[in-house]
């Protein structure tokens, strides 16, 4: 029996560790392809911006909103002063439950008005639209409660300008994320759909829906979310745009072809909208044979609040895991298909071997170390896989802080940058084995996973 279990692990260890050669090899092609990117941003992003409304496309913001009452107003204001020559900006009210709906109207002073709706994607009854003749950008869409998904497609259905952007009610952006983030769309007619980079506001002075200054945060959590933000953006986001073959468009900040969501039947209720809309469009381009090109900004940013507990974190990465598994799932037979090109060969397959499934066979992994250890017969294969998933792991995120600190520069002082470096290594270390639990835990109940709003628990982003 002990010779039949030393057999099967021996055996598994080799399976394992050619897996982790070829995720290897993945993550060093897209460090190198993101490297070659970014250095092409440097050369133009701390350029000044000089766009003027007769070289922009009007952009109709929609920020869905349920239960936002903390945020919602600071939201608000950072989106009508943002550098943009013309723009208008519609929060959709979810049916929410708290005093989302009623501050918003009392702060801003608006007032129901009769619109005629052009439904082009169905949504759940709007019960009213209030704006005013002051600020006739803004206006507010009150509707029943149906998710996300269900309120960004009313959005959408109420918005006037060809291009729809849609930003999550816990976020800022910056001034000028606008201008940079439609730059896409004005350089190539193809462009459908154009994803900005998130980064996390906790920590941040943050004043009237304004970034004052970024700072690291003081929680460890909180720090560990930041270095998997900067992995997640800077190398993995920046080397699949590169190759056309980008699998998601964050729902915090995205800029889309409003003819184009409409055409694939927009939002779709399930539980991660914002990377099922985004393969639904490769799909549909694709079939049709129509050029077409998903975008990275790099260089548009948005500021979110991330969760401060474990609990919160907990909730958010089981929910990221069932999207990303549902997302795979409804669209797998794209999986390994030439006539999804890089898509259908490439991002596709390392989605689901790697971001889904990785987290499986990571905790197998450990499994068999344990049992093998447990036993006296550790094999000299799990002491590489193991050092090797540590050592490319801590890798994947030092490449991902170097490429921040050469271009962007928003955490400038030695000793954050130095606080960066030491939660990559300290990461790998009990974080890294919760991450890879919790989304383990996501598969358990994956078919009874709510596919209704996910929330954490919001503060002002004065109490940052």
């Amino acid at each position: 029996m002990t010779d039949a279990i030393k057999i099967f692990i021996d055996g598994f260890s080799g399976v394992m560790f050619g897996y982790f050669i070829i995720v290897n090899f993945f993550y060093m092609i897209l460090i190198a392809i993101s490297w070659k990117r970014l250095m092409e941003f440097v050369r133009i992003v701390n350029s000044d911006i000089t766009l003027t409304s007769s070289y922009t496309k009007p952009i109709s913001v929609i920020v869905p909103a349920y239960n936002e009452q903390e945020t919602i107003i600071d939201n608000i204001k950072s989106l009508l002063e943002l550098d943009y020559p013309l723009l208008e900006v519609i929060v959709v009210n979810d049916g929410s439950s708290d005093e989302t709906l009623g501050r918003t109207l009392s702060h801003f002073k608006l007032r129901k008005i009769d619109l005629e709706l052009n439904i082009q994607i169905p949504c759940n009854e709007i019960r009213g639209v209030y704006s005013s003749f002051e600020m006739s950008n803004l206006v507010i869409v009150d509707k029943v409660n149906g998710g996300k998904a269900d309120a960004l497609n009313a959005g959408i259905n109420v918005s006037k300008y060809p291009l729809v952007c849609a930003i999550d009610a816990d976020c800022v952006i910056e001034k000028d994320a606008l201008l940079r983030i439609v730059k896409p769309f004005l350089k190539y007619d193809e462009t459908v759909a154009v994803g900005g980079i998130v980064r996390i506001a906790n920590g941040c002075e943050i004043r009237d829906g304004k970034l004052i200054k970024a700072r690291i945060p003081k929680r460890a959590i909180e720090i560990f979310q930041i270095v998997e933000y900067f992995r997640a953006f800077l190398t993995s986001r920046v080397g699949w745009e590169a190759m056309n073959a980008l699998l998601i468009i964050s729902g915090a900040f995205g800029l889309f072809k409003k003819s184009a969501v409409v055409a694939v039947g927009g939002y779709q209720k399930t539980i991660g909208e914002d990377m099922e809309l985004t393969l639904r469009m490769h799909e549909h381009f694709r079939k049709k044979g129509t050029p077409y090109k998903i975008e990275f900004a790099s260089d548009a940013v948005c500021w979110t609040q991330a969760p401060d507990t474990l609990k919160g974190l907990e909730s958010q990465r089981i929910r990221w895991h069932r999207g990303l598994a549902d997302g795979l799932l409804r669209h797998r037979r794209m999986i390994f298909s030439p006539a999804f090109g890089k898509v259908g060969m490439l991002s596709m397959p390392y989605f689901f071997f790697v971001e889904m499934l990785g987290p499986v066979i990571e905790a197998i992994g450990y499994i068999m170390l344990a049992i093998s250890i447990y036993m006296g017969f550790l094999s000299e294969k799990f002491i590489y896989i193991f050092l090797m998933a540590f050592l490319f792991g801590i890798l994947f995120s030092f490449s991902a802080i170097f490429f921040e600190q050469i271009s962007y520069k928003r955490y400038n002082g030695i000793r954050e940058i130095l606080l960066l470096f030491l939660f990559s290594l300290l990461e790998q270390f009990l974080y890294r084995q919760l991450t890879v639990f919790w989304r383990i835990k996501a598969f358990w109940n994956y078919k009874k996973g709510s596919k209704q709003w996910g929330t954490i628990q919001r503060k002002s982003f004065e109490q940052g």
